[in-house]
């Protein structure tokens, strides 16, 4: 275990199968971590550093805290055979998240709050979008689009997701394939991308996506920024191609985030001055964070590592050939 409070390391004890050791990391010396990594035979923590990875002689599985991978050395597992696991715990924060800011972009609440700051009472210059009857596009379509879709639901709208395969346990959504996208994404009032960042996927709405774009589309992404080519979603939001959008994830990140440990401060997400714009809403990579806490996530990734420890097969085992 890479981290936890006195409270919750008696918890995890006592909910890990019988006869299980378990070493908490951060309260080891400097001299006895080198010796924790070699003997370990599952880890549950975020990134390990390739100079920790080179330490694991034993490790049969890893289970993350996180969902994205593109900043894990996926190489070494597959290299090394072994069992990576990632987490959807925090799935439905993400696409509460999500379907706040579409509404938020939908409303123009922020602008709106804005001039009113000012004494303005323009309520008509940047009238509201409805919800209803609206086609939402889906790019991926794992636990946080299936969260977002049943908070879409009341609102009686057309459901579009494109996705590797044709697979689906909704019926009510017309699937198509990434070489058919142009088609979904013609179609699309709202897109709502969660996909993670692999090598299939980067820049996988570019200018030639913008440019097929209705005039009144709203994107949102609590994906990876990646996937979205940086330079087109700016020029379409500047140039007014596209109604909207709502980022939560970037292209540049500071080395240190939060508070005063930030550094740089200030960092801009992007060469692009998205900031500048008043057709998007822009927040720091920060959909997971809730009042929730995430020992409540941590829990369940127990209860999947006793799977692994009973021989069972555990849940979100990371295609490593796909990263994700």
């Amino acid at each position: 275990m890479m981290n936890s409070t006195d409270e919750e390391e008696k918890i995890i004890i006592d909910t890990l199968e019988e006869n299980t050791d378990v070493i908490f990391y951060r309260e080891l010396e400097d001299n006895k971590k080198n010796e924790a990594l070699i003997d370990a035979e599952i880890i549950i923590g975020g990134r390990l550093e390739d100079d920790q990875l080179k330490k694991l002689h034993k490790l049969k599985m890893h289970q993350t805290f996180g969902t994205g991978l593109d900043r894990h050395n996926l190489s070494f597992y597959k290299e090394k055979g072994i069992l990576l696991c990632n987490s959807h715990a925090h799935s439905h924060i993400i696409a509460e998240y999500g379907f706040s800011m579409m509404n938020a972009a939908s409303k123009e609440l922020i602008t709106n709050d804005q001039l009113l700051r000012e004494g303005i009472w323009d309520y008509r210059k940047y009238e509201s979008v409805t919800l209803f009857n609206k086609t939402v596009l889906f790019l991926g379509y794992g636990e946080i689009a299936k969260y977002f879709k049943k908070m879409c639901e009341p609102f009686k709208m057309k459901f579009l997701a494109v996705k590797r395969t044709r697979d689906r346990d909704d019926k009510d959504i017309e699937v198509f394939l990434p070489n058919e996208k142009l088609k979904a994404i013609k179609q699309a009032d709202y897109i709502f991308n969660s996909l993670p960042k692999t090598q299939k996927t980067i820049n996988f709405l570019n200018e030639k996506e913008f440019s097929v774009m209705k005039s009144s589309t709203i994107i949102i992404n609590v994906g990876r920024g990646d996937t979205i080519n940086q330079k087109a979603l700016f020029d379409a939001l500047k140039d007014n191609k596209i109604k909207g959008a709502a980022i939560d994830v970037w292209y540049n990140y500071p080395q240190n985030r939060g508070t005063d440990k930030q550094e740089p401060l200030p960092c801009n997400p992007s060469e692009y001055p998205f900031h500048e714009l008043k057709n998007i809403i822009m927040t720091a990579h920060r959909a997971w964070v809730s009042d929730v806490q995430w020992f409540n996530f941590t829990l369940e990734l127990i209860h999947n590592v006793n799977k692994f420890i009973r021989g069972e097969e555990p849940k979100n085992i990371v295609n490593l050939e796909e990263g994700y």
